[in-house]
């Protein structure tokens, strides 16, 4: 069984192989990694992509926008999460929603979007064909599939999620009031321990 380390430093370098460069390869090696971590079919995800990379198969797109349509070809998603991750801040702020109507390996889209997730200090959910996915701040995921996953699908969208609470002031303020009653106010009693009373015993 190999370590997640040995996952991602051969992905890594079989990414450089492929023709990628050692910056690409690099989060290629992290995406692997982070999705076998997971629990989800990293390393098959990447064998496939590399079949279709060899096939110049996608489109590469550097900038994203709320609505992305492409005609020919499938969009790639290292490419598209890369450049996602680095215009995170300004893509989420106003929790707009991101389409694309076309994507070839949706699931190694999931570990970039994580950490954008993290950055932006939002939860960001993605969806495609009937599976839905929540990712938290880089900590965690929740999923509503085990798989199969696909290998290409016709619709991704990706939304930042509101911070507002899920629960009510009154709510919280009626916790809050019940806590307090696990304090209990100091008294001489309790001051009585070991050197804290005022007799003298000599």
């Amino acid at each position: 069984m190999e370590s997640f380390y040995e996952i991602e430093t051969t992905c890594r370098r079989a990414a450089k192989a492929s023709g990628f460069s050692w910056g690409v390869a690099e989060e290629i090696g992290k995406t692997v990694r982070s999705l076998e971590i997971m629990g989800l079919p990293g390393i098959k995800t990447f064998y496939n992509y590399l079949s279709d990379v060899k096939n110049d198969s996608f489109s590469k797109s550097s900038k994203i926008l709320l609505k992305n349509l492409e005609n020919k070809k499938m969009y790639c998603p290292i490419e598209s999460s890369i450049a996602i991750l680095d215009d995170c801040k300004n893509l989420f702020k106003n929790n707009d929603v991101i389409d694309f109507n076309q994507m070839a390996h949706p699931l190694l889209l999931i570990p970039m979007l994580n950490r954008a997730s993290n950055i932006i200090g939002k939860k960001i959910s993605i969806s495609f064909d009937n599976i839905e996915i929540i990712l938290n701040y880089n900590g965690s995921l929740v999923i509503n599939s085990k798989g199969p996953f696909p290998n290409q699908t016709n619709k991704v969208s990706i939304q930042s999620m509101s911070t507002e609470p899920t629960y009510s002031k009154k709510e919280y303020e009626d916790l809050y009031q019940l806590s307090l009653e696990t304090f209990v106010e100091e008294s001489e009693g309790k001051l009585s321990g070991a050197g804290a009373g005022l007799t003298d015993n000599d």
